[in-house]
């Protein structure tokens, strides 16, 4: 028993429930990750539970490495030998022993996305399709959504979910994408849990040969789980009951990637006499903390009912700031850190700003440049290194300087145009053999052969842009001249017809883009192309700091769905604003989207209050 001595009054009611359903609510630094595996190792030291008869599923490799090292740790090596694993392997570790009876040879290989899109790709050549319209990324993202609905594994006729807004029959195409994958004896990763479901279903002796071997079944983050991870729990554990769920409905995030909360707010009513235990004691945040974060939470409409308590006592309340803009939300968090590291003798390292979406991260960049202060950017690459933008500023170096063969390179089929190596070839042939820039070759005509269609219209449209710019600033204004590079480029056109998440974040760093133009000719109404390639250059060209410890003692940057789970002495919530967080579909626009104002909220622990 003095492995549960640590543990308070409900953490140790979750670890000695251990026959039948048990529901646990767990808070915000509740300490769920340490009920869990002390529920783990109870089982096997004191109830004498075989290591290899405990199912425990999570959602990351890292939690799950994390879970397996700390039941480890309280009892020894035997604790690696509980089945501790994420649901896609845990699903892989299934098929691979009883896929043979759905068709699934135990070499089955697994697609990633990049696997996916290369067979998709195959797929619309064979139809005699066009790459260049019908995106693979486009239709390996549709195909993820299909799978990821509850309605896919319910309903009889699956080709009734299937969109009618495609040129091409999209219910034949999938199941030719299926029959490939059979071909190939792959299976993609939706097609793992899916598989798993259709295996329980239809194969009662496999999944009892499974029941027979497992007997605790322990479900973490269970509020992140889909229709299929529901099945596959509810199919293993309905022979013994012994099913453990452990998550917080508060704490759902993930419904854009098929999270359902319905199945942790129905699980009393899946398991009638289900136990449920609410860990409502916050081990992590100070008191204005968690009363910050109730009256927000408290306006959810369906929600188990929960009070958590901060058990490292009072402290400061949050701080909020109404900014006129987006800089001048920035220009507080920063000023914020550099007098925080002053008076409380914080380092970089301590701080940490959270937004809605990457594309914010730019004016934060911009603050933090000005003020040389490291900066480290968490699930995306810095503002100005990002692929879109990069695509974008070469078009706009490329008409500054025609002479860029960089520039030139980057942009010529970018979007697709049909302008193949082979014509790029020609190209710098023709611009080596007379003496010129590879545009002066393209422009006048040097490339020998008939000009591919797809040049003659880059060469037009260029031809049109350079002399556009000419009329910057004193008749068209900067930023009018970069929307109008966007427009005539395609570029944003193309964004817009792949319909991925990717694209559509990739549209939003182009608006916020946009909106850094704004900002230059807003500081001189005179700006010149020239003067912003300038800027930028300056500001895209520092090297990051070297070494391990130069990286920690950097401010951090992420999105809030990047930042859960993690915990930093002192944190900024920014954006907080309607149609911003949480943010709608995306809004199209002409000339970027700009934010109204911004209120950024900040709280230390080194102050007494804790990580907000």
């Amino acid at each position: 028993m003095k492995l549960i001595d640590s543990l308070n009054e409900n953490q140790k009611a979750a670890v000695l429930h251990t026959e039948g359903p048990l529901l646990i609510l767990a808070g915000a630094g509740s300490g769920k990750t340490r009920v869990i595996t002390h529920r783990i190792a109870y089982l096997i030291t004191q109830k004498m539970t075989p290591p290899r008869s405990i199912f425990a599923v999570t959602f990351t490799n890292k939690a799950a490495e994390e879970m397996r090292t700390r039941v480890t740790g309280l009892i020894g090596p035997t604790g690696r030998d509980a089945f501790i694993k994420t649901f896609h392997s845990a699903s892989v570790h299934i098929l691979r022993r009883h896929g043979s009876r759905v068709g699934i040879g135990s070499n089955f290989s697994i697609y990633d996305r990049s696997d996916q899109e290369a067979l998709i790709k195959e797929l619309i050549e064979e139809s005699r399709l066009d790459p260049k319209v019908i995106k693979p990324s486009s239709i390996a993202s549709k195909i993820s959504e299909i799978k990821e609905k509850a309605e896919y594994l319910q309903e009889s006729d699956p080709s009734l979910l299937f969109p009618q807004t495609y040129t091409f029959d999209f219910a034949d195409f999938f199941e030719r994408y299926q029959r490939s994958l059979e071909k190939h004896n792959a299976l993609d990763f939706n097609d793992l849990l899916i598989k798993t479901v259709e295996l329980f279903r239809e194969h009662p002796e496999s999944l009892q040969s499974l029941q027979s071997l497992w007997r605790y079944f322990m479900i973490d983050e269970y509020q992140d789980t889909n229709y299929a991870q529901y099945l596959i729990a509810r199919f293993l554990a309905s022979e013994s009951k012994n099913i453990c769920v452990v998550g917080d409905d508060d704490q759902s995030i993930y419904s854009w990637r098929g999270a359902d909360i319905r199945n942790i707010l129905n699980f009393e009513h899946d398991y009638r006499d289900a136990k449920v235990v609410v860990l409502e004691e916050n081990y992590r945040s100070r008191e204005p903390i968690l009363e910050a974060a109730a009256h927000v939470i408290c306006n959810n409409i369906r929600r188990k009912n929960k009070t958590i308590r901060a058990c490292r006592g009072e402290g400061e309340p949050v701080v909020v700031c109404r900014a006129n803009n987006e800089y001048g939300e920035a220009e507080f968090a920063v000023n914020t850190i550099i007098a925080l590291r002053r008076s409380e003798g914080l380092k970089n390292g301590d701080f940490a700003v959270f937004y809605r979406t990457n594309a914010q991260s730019r004016v934060f960049e911009d603050v933090l440049r000005r003020e040389n202060i490291n900066y480290r950017v968490i699930g995306g690459l810095k503002f100005y290194d990002r692929k879109e933008i990069k695509d974008v500023v070469s078009y706009l170096k490329f008409i500054a300087n025609p002479a860029s063969s960089i520039s030139l390179l980057r942009v010529i089929n970018t979007p697709a145009r049909g302008i193949g190596k082979a014509t790029i070839d020609k190209i710098q042939d023709a611009a080596y053999r007379e003496g010129v820039s590879e545009w002066e070759a393209i422009r006048d005509g040097m490339v020998p052969g008939r000009m591919p269609q797809g040049l003659a219209a880059f060469r037009e449209m260029m031809a049109r842009l350079m002399s556009s710019r000419e009329r910057v600033p004193e008749k068209v204004s900067l930023a009018e001249f970069v929307a109008e590079v966007l427009r005539e480029s395609g570029y944003m056109e193309s964004l817009e017809a792949e319909k991925t998440p990717e694209s559509k974040a990739r549209i939003e760093n182009i608006d916020e883009f946009l909106n850094s133009v704004f900002d230059y000719q807003e500081r001189d109404p005179s700006a010149s192309l020239e003067g912003f390639l300038q800027d930028i250059s300056l500001l895209s060209s520092e090297d990051d700091p070297e070494g391990e410890e130069a990286r920690s003692d950097m401010v951090t940057l992420m999105t809030v769905h990047n930042a859960k789970g993690l915990e930093f002495p002192v944190v900024f919530l920014t954006g907080l604003e309607e149609r911003l967080f949480p943010m709608p579909t995306h809004v199209k626009t002409t000339t970027g989207w700009r934010r109204s104002g911004g209120c950024a909220t900040w709280a230390s622990p080194a102050r007494g209050s804790g990580c907000t």
